[in-house]
Formats: structure tokens, sequence, C-alpha cells
């Protein structure tokens, strides 16, 4: 069975609200923070309209920032994603309880990505080549971590050795112990034990499969 706090979350609350519940923001601010340097347990936050409102225009300024360090040779692409980040930007501030304007951001985004990936100027034809390239270190970290234990397993056996990891130490087992009996690092359990988003991820892919 999937964790019950989560399995509340998605079941009891609809998201009829238009703020609501959302581990989806919390997952994207991880990915561009870096799970370990955010606090957990955020995702209830956007239920407030000026969190997520200050919170998406923080992670603009980020895409903003990144942009400027990589697009050095192509100063039209920067300034086109330069203007789309000002609209979204704009999009976002203007959020309020009573200022339905999602779907609107929602165009946006799609503009930003469409030139992201090389359309532009309204025709439906590319007009750049993305090139994603990585230097040695990059690529060697990113296969060590594509090869860890998530990938490794798959999710469901993931999922699985978390809940028997809570179980084990709701019922008094240390750290230490619970790594000896399932034969793993100390610092994995931990992780495992700490990883929320497992639970989220796991009911995505599974129980939204088994209502189909």
């Amino acid at each position: 069975m999937p964790h019950k706090g989560i399995k509340m979350k998605r079941s009891k609350i609809p998201n009829k609200e238009r703020f609501h519940y959302c581990m989806s923001m919390e997952i994207s601010e991880w990915e561009f923070y870096g799970i370990n340097s955010r606090v957990y347990g955020m995702a209830t936050a956007y239920s407030d309209s000026s969190y997520f409102k200050n919170r998406s225009r923080a992670l603009i300024k980020k895409i903003k920032k990144r942009i400027n360090d990589i697009v050095t040779n192509d100063e039209i692409f920067r300034l086109m994603l330069f203007h789309d980040l000002k609209i979204l930007d704009r999009g976002f501030r203007e959020v309020t309880p009573l200022n339905h304007n999602e779907i609107d951001i929602i165009g946006y985004f799609f503009y930003l990505v469409a030139h992201l990936l090389g359309w532009a100027h309204l025709e439906g034809k590319f007009f750049r080549i993305p090139i994603y390239y990585q230097t040695r270190e990059q690529q060697e970290e990113d296969l060590r971590k594509s090869s860890n234990l998530k990938i490794q397993t798959g999710l469901y056996e993931v999922y699985k050795k978390r809940q028997l990891i809570k179980k084990l130490l709701s019922e008094g087992d240390s750290y230490p112990t619970v790594a000896s009996i399932m034969g793993m690092t100390v610092a994995n359990v931990k992780s495992l034990d700490k990883n929320e988003h497992i639970d989220y991820l796991y009911q995505r892919e599974f129980e939204s499969k088994e209502e189909e």
C-alpha cells in the first residue's frame, strides 16, 4: 500500500481549488536547487497564491540566469528567451485569488519551450538546432547517478524498500540496524526514509494506471 500521508493528500483533496497541495511544484524546486538543499513538505504551501507567485518568479529568475550563462553566441536567441521570460514573470506577478490567468501562463510556457527547441517566427519550422554538451566530468557523474538504486531496481522495488525501511524504523530499529537488515548503506537508508517524493511518483505511475 502507498504511504497513507501522500494517499490522503491526493484522494481527500481533489485539487478543485486553484491553489492547492502541489507535489509537482515541490519536485520542480528540487530539480532546480537540489533535493538536499530544500526544506521538505512545502507542497502544501502552494495552497497560498502569494507563495505560488513568489516561488514561481524565483524559478523564472534562476532560468534567466542559466540562459544568460549558456547562450553566449546567439544574441537574437538570448533576447528572444529573455522576452519570453519577461512575459512569464509578468503572468506570475499578476496571479491573485481573483485573477484567473493560469491558462495564459501555460501558453507562455509552451511558447518558451517552442523557442528552446528551435521553433521561431510563428512559421512552424526550426530556425535553430539545440545541442546538449557534457564535459567528461558531467558525463561520468550523470552515468553514475543514472545507475543508482532507483534506476537499477525500478520505481516499484524502491517504493517497497522504502515502505519496509519506514516500518522497521517505526518499530524502533536504528538506521545502522535497518541498513544491516536491508543490505544497504546507512546513507541509502536515510535517503529512502526522507525522500517522500518516491511515494508520490509510485502512486502517479502505478495507481493511475490501475484506475485506467
